[in-house]
């Protein structure tokens, strides 16, 4: 990077009075730098590194000067590091640029008993499938089609020749879907085969398609449950950071034919879908044969790009500003990840969203953060790896499946 576009992006993220202040402080820096250059000539660079950064982090900091030690401190050598799977790793969707969320366009219909759909067919892909979509708590169908993560896994699907369908919980204060095992008392089951019902009247030829199912943490215990409605099969589903209903498990499963399924999770999701119960629950498919699958989803390694490149419309300043407060408040590890969980301790925001003194960051940037208040928790608990989110391992997920079906389907011919 030539020395005229380093001060411009310096400038862009901490204002030209911030730099003046702390110009006595850069002098010390850049001498204790160069003390330590001759050892680490003839020394192991990355421990003595690790001692520097040990020993001056008890150097005393103000807060106008906080702001100009990250960006000239070297950033903490990282051991390790998670990258995405080489099949989300830029991947490009034939149907939409998920770059601009507005070529990503779908269909809105009211059936009867007001019951909603939105949804979206391949164009350029040739039409395999449908998938129906649950959301989880507090979420809409809405979500599906506005929010960048799961426009993502949308788009995945519409790749794969998967038709879109998302639909609504009945329960509009919790938006919570109905866990009732009787089909016939489950208000949320009755909607789905009313909305079924109305998109196969508009569209007669799509009936004869398969049809799966991908749930999200509620909507996840939901699909476990319409997995074995009666009226419309379903050939296989994807259980995200949720689980099969343990009842569905110990009687359905086992008594019945079950579909295959594929569970997506987070392994420090301990409280709700943990890895200890979906492996409880893979036994069981594995005792009757059930053809099943997991995928993982970590904790995501911290950089100075990842919240731009994760959120395009969060700009490459601003994210590296939210990384390097991160970096000041002793937020990340020694690997660049996020050492606290963000929904239980939310002083992030704190130090992100709330300055306390508005002349350390620039206009553009405050305006950026201020924009995005509203999505940063999400992808901070994604960041976390805890019950959030993620468009990662949905593409191999939903080939998993289509690959069973179309063996399936040739193995009978």
């Amino acid at each position: 990077m030539g020395k005229a576009k380093r001060r411009s992006l310096l400038a862009k993220i901490f204002p030209r009075s911030s730099l003046r202040r702390s110009t006595g402080l850069l002098i010390i820096t850049c001498f204790l730098s160069s003390a330590f250059f001759s050892v680490l000539v003839f020394t192991n660079a990355d421990y003595v590194i690790g001692v520097f950064d040990y020993l001056t982090s008890f150097i005393p900091i103000s807060r106008s000067d906080s702001k100009l030690i990250a960006v000239t401190t070297r950033q903490p050598i990282i051991q390790k590091k998670r990258t995405l799977s080489t099949y989300d790793e830029n991947r490009i969707y034939n149907d939409f640029n998920y770059l601009n969320p507005s070529t990503l366009t779908y269909e809105n219909r009211t059936y009867s008993n007001n019951v909603q759909v939105l949804f979206r067919l391949p164009e350029k892909t040739p039409i395999f499938a449908l998938l129906l979509i649950f959301h989880g708590c507090s979420r809409t169908a809405n979500d599906w089609f506005n929010t960048i993560e799961r426009q993502r896994i949308i788009g995945a699907a519409i790749d794969l020749g998967y038709g879109c369908l998302a639909f609504q919980a009945t329960d509009d204060f919790s938006r919570c879907w109905s866990n009732e095992v009787d089909m016939s008392s489950n208000n949320d089951v009755e909607m789905v085969w009313t909305g079924l019902k109305g998109f196969y009247n508009e569209y007669p030829k799509l009936e004869s398609l398969p049809r799966f199912t991908f749930g999200s943490s509620s909507g996840g215990i939901f699909s476990s449950i319409f997995a074995i409605n009666p009226r419309y099969k379903i050939q296989g589903q994807i259980i995200f950071v949720s689980i099969v209903l343990p009842e569905i498990v110990q009687t359905r499963v086992k008594k019945e034919g079950y579909p295959p399924t594929a569970w997506i999770y987070m392994p420090r999701d301990i409280e709700f879908a943990s890895e200890a119960r979906i492996n409880d629950s893979k036994r069981v498919f594995a005792e009757e044969n059930i053809p099943h699958i997991s995928y993982i989803i970590e904790p995501l390694c911290v950089t100075s790009t990842i919240f731009h490149e994760r959120i395009p419309t969060i700009t490459k300043e601003t994210s590296l500003y939210i990384f390097y407060r991160l970096q000041q408040n002793h937020w990340l590890d020694p690997q660049n990840y996020l050492k606290y969980n963000p929904r239980r301790k939310n002083t992030w925001q704190e130090f992100l969203l709330i300055p306390v003194n508005k002349t350390l960051i620039s206009t553009d940037i405050s305006k950026n953060l201020n924009e995005h208040k509203t999505i940063l928790p999400d992808f901070f608990n994604t960041l976390y790896g805890e019950h959030e989110i993620s468009f990662e391992r949905s593409f191999e997920a939903l080939q998993w499946h289509k690959n069973i079906y179309d063996n399936k389907t040739k193995s009978v011919l």
